[in-house]
């Protein structure tokens, strides 16, 4: 009989299942669409309670599959978007919304607190850049602006959290690459901050006990099977946070094994042995395989600008449009002769994290919809380079990348990627955006003890092409860059302290 894990990969717009053997091997998914609301400008919210509805109808779908093809489910896992924050009462019902990672109303709260902790010591501490992003922020707005509400709460959880407790029965448990994302995690320590937490008005109890993504949370309850038709009593163990889980399912689980995750946006991570010193620009943050730190770095806009470009270009809907839009692509020669297009509509991220907008040089009327698509693969790999040429040479990529996420499905935009930033490229064996899955259904078989590591389960995985940089291109794409950098308002490359040992 084959066995199975079954991962909930619970994203910020769906909620995607996974059936995922012994071998890393996606057997079956199934998605369904979230609810994102916006009630004001600068808010984002979602409700819990649709959210394990959610989950537990897509639970169910898989549930009904793996017993049609007898096929054991040996355990649950969850792969979970960060940095979302809600509040639950003392019989672990919801407060407020979930307080979603992109929703801005936290920001003067961000500023005041600064006067008080001065944003390079939070930095050191958690890893985490003072913002409106981590759970942090949507503390402080609810603490002062709804101080009845922030007193009642019994305990405030992110997305993983609710998922386990809803499982389980038990109380809410976060690992530590999902803590890391709250803002009030002490990365060296592994464990919440005290000092933060006085910052807040919080005590560790009304936070959830920290476990490792690999840790048993508990198993399915009664209730819990009667919604996703799991059998009860199956083990669930914690999984960790989405780009994590993505970084250990592209192999991303030693130091140097570095990823980047084509999806909306696409995010670099560069596992690390310790948590290092402060890196600005990066994000670190605890990583799911034992031990590690993963050093993250965010160019905002990826699949995002090829979405635009689908549906502006009136290329067919689905992944039939991308399939077709990224074959056609005419990405522009690396002598000249072609657009400098640089999609930063959602602004710049690592190092910059400034606000931006997109720009284009050089267009004319023999420009069509290939040129601008290959355009934008030239500008996000432009971007890409910057990431790079950021960090200090000792995490500079020394190896391949694995490219990871939807974007990795076009061998055109992993070429221009190696090509542009002089790093060979490699794509695993299967659907790269798959990742997620594969990352977090190796917690629950490294906790059930099927293998004895994430090392020794994500180690070898199957290359199925590798991209390696034409270096005639490398005097034109480095010309490109200059006026990257030009365009985007940063001027030639110098040394300062992003990148300096």
């Amino acid at each position: 009989m084959t066995s199975v894990v079954c991962v909930i990969d619970a994203g910020t717009t769906g909620v995607r299942c996974g059936l995922v053997d012994e071998q890393g091997r996606v057997r079956a998914q199934a998605t369904r669409d979230l609810t994102i609301e916006h009630p004001a400008p600068g808010h984002a919210e979602q409700s819990l309670d649709e959210l394990w509805q959610v989950a537990g109808e897509t639970l169910r779908e898989l549930s009904t599959l793996a017993i049609s093809r007898r096929w054991r489910i040996e355990a649950a896992t969850i792969a979970a978007q960060r940095a979302s924050i809600a509040a639950l009462d003392r019989r672990g019902r919801p407060l407020t919304p979930l307080l979603l990672w992109m929703d801005q109303r936290g920001g003067d709260a961000v500023r005041a607190f600064e006067s008080r902790v001065p944003p390079a010591e939070y930095a050191a501490v958690t890893g985490i850049p003072l913002s409106p992003m981590p759970g942090l922020a949507s503390l402080l707005w609810l603490r002062d602006r709804h101080p009845g509400v922030f007193a009642a709460a019994c305990r405030f959880v992110g997305v993983q959290e609710w998922l386990v407790a809803n499982l389980t029965g038990g109380p809410p448990l976060v690992d530590e690459s999902c803590a890391s994302w709250v803002g009030l995690f002490d990365l060296a320590g592994r464990r919440w901050s005290e000092p933060l937490l006085a910052e807040v008005g919080l005590t560790t109890d009304r936070l959830p006990e920290i476990a490792l993504a690999t840790g048993r949370a508990g198993a399915v309850t009664d209730t819990a099977a009667t919604v996703t038709g799991l059998p009860t009593g199956t083990p669930v163990y914690l999984g960790g946070g989405d780009q994590q889980c993505s970084s250990a399912g592209g192999g991303g689980i030693q130091p140097g094994a570095a990823t980047i995750n084509l999806g909306t946006s696409a995010t670099f991570v560069f596992p690390v042995a310790d948590a290092g010193r402060l890196m600005t620009g990066f994000v670190r943050a605890a990583h799911v395989a034992e031990g590690l730190t993963s050093v993250e770095g965010t160019i905002p806009a990826c699949g995002s600008v090829f979405r635009w470009l689908r549906s502006l270009l009136r290329y067919p809907g689905g992944d039939e449009g991308y399939r077709v839009m990224m074959a056609e692509a005419e990405p522009a020669p690396p002598d000249g002769g072609g657009i400098l297009f640089v999609p930063t509509m959602a602004g710049l991220g690592t190092p910059r994290w400034i606000p931006g907008t997109g720009t284009m040089e050089d267009l004319d009327f023999t420009h069509g919809a290939p040129a601008l698509v290959g355009g934008a693969m030239v500008g996000i790999a432009l971007q890409a380079r910057e990431v790079l040429e950021a960090l200090p040479s000792a995490l500079r990529a020394a190896r391949p990348l694995t490219a990871i996420g939807g974007g990795a499905r076009s061998p055109l935009l992993c070429q221009v990627l190696a090509d542009v930033t002089g790093v060979a490229v490699n794509v695993l064996e299967g659907d790269p955006q798959t990742a997620p899955l594969r990352g977090a259904a190796m917690c629950a078989w490294v906790g059930a003890g099927r293998h004895s590591s994430l090392h020794d389960a994500l180690s070898d995985l199957p290359v199925a092409r590798t991209h390696t940089p034409d270096r005639s291109y490398a005097a034109g794409y480095a010309a490109a860059y200059e006026r990257y950098l030009t365009q985007t308002g940063f001027g030639l490359p110098q040394k300062t302290a992003l990148n300096e040992e």
